[in-house]
């Protein structure tokens, strides 16, 4: 089976990057027994034996005997068919200051529309009878969605959150390289160093063997322009896309670097590379903001606030512009990819 998704101009002049505790989650949950395929979505480079990722199955291995019971309806959901899991489990990936949280991941799930939910759950259908778990949230409505939701946050709790943060800035580091390839290289460049579906940055194309959902060539999608791509530490080298919804962006859960070096545990990167107050500054400025307001939010007098401002208008993290007698700051790309590598 040929799948293909071509990208226009809109699509590739709004690909952003994003981080999903969830997304780790479902690739994580395809045990040894080979299911299943994250997310009604296909992974690109399945092992012939159908077994999963090496860095998935090794954290199934270590984490299994400490799965709480209250996290049955995801697993159930996730190996109730090796070929489907509806794409509302990863809807789009809010856009968070400092940082999605599983808290959020769930927030955008809860938010997802009832015709939504059914039209991806009625998807089973194409590939034989409607699995038990399916069949239960078709007809349970809110209470058995609240149970799937409740699955998430206790398998998540338990399993993976103790480690999160020394993920989450592997993932981050592993944006920040992308970043750069897009800024000096273009974004083909930066898309073929993801995967080699990508060699053609305006379309998306593979060969899928056996069954798969019925993806149109040119899908009807609702959703903005553009595309989500995010990186995953348990892909082991492959690729996971989400190209079936047209509620959502074609969401590519990508392999991050595996050259980069881990972080050393407990350490503010930005704070020991510019000191703690820049470090501060620079967090607080954020999304923008003028000096006045700055210096509220760092608790500090209006002069402390300019000469932090000046420090990182001179290294080139931020800029200014003055407007009477206001001096409004924005983060340059340096000063975005500090924030985004050094995350809280």
């Amino acid at each position: 089976m040929r799948v293909a998704v071509a990208f226009g101009a809109r699509d590739l002049a709004n690909v952003r990057f994003a981080i999903s505790p969830i997304q780790h989650l479902l690739v994580g949950l395809q045990q040894d027994n080979g299911a299943p395929l994250p997310a009604c979505r296909w992974l690109i480079g399945l092992h012939q034996d159908g077994a999963a990722p090496l860095p998935a199955r090794r954290w199934w291995r270590a984490v299994r005997s400490r799965v709480p019971a209250r996290a049955l309806p995801l697993i159930e959901l996730v190996t109730a068919n090796r070929l489907c899991i509806p794409d509302f489990l990863t809807p789009p990936i809010p856009l968070v200051p400092g940082g999605v949280s599983i808290a959020d991941e769930l927030d955008a799930i809860s938010a997802v529309s009832t015709e939504q939910v059914q039209g991806e759950l009625a998807r089973y259908a194409e590939l034989g009878p409607l699995p038990k778990p399916v069949a239960q949230l078709l007809d349970g409505g809110t209470v058995q969605m609240n149970r799937l939701l409740d699955a998430v946050h206790a398998l998540y709790s338990t399993c993976l959150a103790d480690d999160w943060p020394g993920m989450a800035k592997l993932l981050y580091a592993d944006i920040s390289m992308r970043r750069t390839i897009l800024g000096d290289q273009g974004t083909g460049r930066m898309l073929a160093g993801i995967h080699r579906a990508f060699s053609d940055p305006t379309r998306f194309e593979l060969t899928l063997l056996g069954l798969a959902p019925t993806v149109p060539e040119h899908l009807e999608r609702t959703a903005d322009a553009g595309l989500v791509l995010s990186p995953n530490l348990f892909l082991g080298g492959m690729l996971s896309p989400a190209i079936a919804s047209p509620w959502q962006q074609p969401l590519f859960a990508y392999t991050a670097s595996e050259t980069l070096l881990p972080p050393p545990a407990d350490v503010d990167g930005l704070t020991a590379l510019i000191g703690r107050g820049k470090a501060a500054a620079l967090r607080a400025i954020g999304t923008g903001c003028t000096t006045t307001e700055l210096a509220l939010r760092l608790g500090v007098s209006a002069p402390a606030a300019s000469q932090h401002a000046s420090s990182l208008r001179a290294a080139g993290m931020i800029t200014s512009i003055r407007d009477g007698q206001r001096v409004a700051h924005a983060l340059t790309s340096l000063g975005t990819g500090l924030l985004t590598a050094n995350p809280l």
